[in-house]
C-alpha cells in the first residue's frame, strides 16, 4: 500500500468518527433536553410543598395516589411507610402553584366505599391564612362513606322508632291507652241507648201527646197574637203621625196666633196714644175731656 492511500484512508477514518461524534453528541443533546422537559413536566424543578401524615391502616392508600380539591388533582402520595409500631407514615406533594390551599389546620381525608376506588381529599380551613411549611404534618382522617350512610340513617330511624314505641305503649296503656278508650265509648253507648229507651217510653205515654198538642196549640196563638201586636203596632204608628202632624198643625196656629195678639196689641197702644194726644190738644179738652182717675171706678146710681 503507497503512503498516499495511507493517509487517504486515515482522513477517511477520522471524517466518520468526527460525524460518529457529532451524531453522538446531538443525540445526548436531546435525550438530555428531553430528560429535563419531562422532569419540568413531572415537577422536578418545582418549589412543590411536601407533609407528612399518619395513619393507623393503609386500606386504599398507594404511591402515587392523587390529592384532590375540590374534585382537581393538586398533589399526590410520594411515599408510604410501615413503621415498626404498627403505623402508616407517608408523604405527599402539593403543587407549587397550589400552596396556597395548604393552610394550617387544613385536613387530609380518605373518601373510600366510592363507586370507583377511593380518593385523598384536601379540606382548606376555612379561616385561617398562615400556610404549611415543608415537612409539617396534616391531620389525616378517613371518611367511610357506608359507615357514615348507616350512621345517618341510624340517626333518622332511631327516633322514629323511639316515636313509635311510645305510641305503642300509649296505645296499650290500661287507664289511658286503646282499652280504657274503647271501654268509655262502650260506657257511652250504653247511656245513650239507655237514654233513647227512656225518650221511646215516654214518647208513647198519652200525656206527652196532649202536651205537645197544647204545645202546638199554644205555639199557633202565640203566632196571631204576634200578628195582631204587629199589626196594632203599625196603626199606632200611623195614629202617632196623624197626631204628630195635628200637633205640628196646632203649633203653626198657636205661632199665627201670637203674632196676631202681638199686632192688635201694638195697635190697641197705639190707638190710646193717639186719643191721649187728642185730648191733650185745644179741641179735644172740649170734646173728649179726660176723665177723671176716680170716674172710671166710681158705681153708677
Amino acid at each position: 500500500m503507497t503512503p498516499s492511500l495511507t493517509t487517504q484512508s486515515t482522513a477517511q477514518q477520522g471524517h466518520a468518527l468526527r460525524n460518529l461524534l457529532v451524531v453522538t453528541a446531538i443525540a445526548a443533546g436531546v435525550l438530555l433536553g428531553l430528560g429535563f422537559w419531562l422532569a419540568k413536566k413531572q415537577g422536578a424543578f418545582d418549589n412543590n410543598l411536601v407533609l407528612r401524615f399518619a395513619t393507623s391502616s393503609g386500606v386504599h392508600l398507594s404511591n402515587g395516589m392523587k390529592v384532590v380539591y375540590q374534585g382537581f388533582p393538586v398533589g399526590q402520595v410520594k411515599s408510604l411507610e410501615l413503621t415498626p409500631s404498627g403505623e402508616i407514615q407517608g408523604t405527599l406533594e402539593v403543587k407549587e402553584k397550589y400552596r396556597s390551599l395548604a393552610t394550617t389546620g387544613s385536613t387530609l381525608e380518605l373518601a373510600s366505599a366510592k363507586l370507583v376506588g377511593a380518593e385523598l381529599i384536601l379540606r382548606k380551613h376555612p379561616s385561617n391564612r398562615d400556610f404549611f411549611k415543608n415537612n409539617d404534618a396534616i391531620d389525616f382522617t378517613h371518611f367511610d362513606l357506608a359507615h357514615d350512610l348507616e350512621k345517618k340513617v341510624l340517626e333518622k330511624i332511631d327516633p322514629a322508632i323511639a316515636r313509635v314505641m311510645s305510641v305503642a305503649a300509649e296505645i296499650t296503656d290500661p287507664h289511658k291507652g286503646l282499652p280504657a278508650t274503647l271501654a268509655n265509648i262502650n260506657k257511652t253507648l250504653v247511656s245513650t241507648e239507655k237514654l233513647l229507651n227512656s225518650l221511646n217510653a215516654r214518647a208513647q205515654d198519652p200525656r206527652v201527646d196532649h202536651m205537645l198538642t197544647n204545645l202546638d196549640l199554644g205555639s199557633a196563638s202565640m203566632v196571631r197574637n204576634a200578628e195582631l201586636t204587629e199589626k196594632t203596632m203599625q196603626s199606632a204608628r200611623q195614629v202617632l203621625g196623624s197626631t204628630q202632624k195635628a200637633i205640628e198643625s196646632t203649633q203653626k196656629v198657636m205661632e199665627s196666633t201670637q203674632k196676631t195678639m202681638e199686632s192688635t196689641n201694638s195697635l190697641v197702644q197705639k190707638t190710646e196714644q193717639t186719643l191721649q194726644d187728642f185730648r191733650q190738644g185745644g179741641v179735644g179738652k172740649w170734646i173728649a175731656p179726660a176723665r177723671p182717675a176716680n170716674a172710671a171706678s166710681a158705681p153708677k146710681n
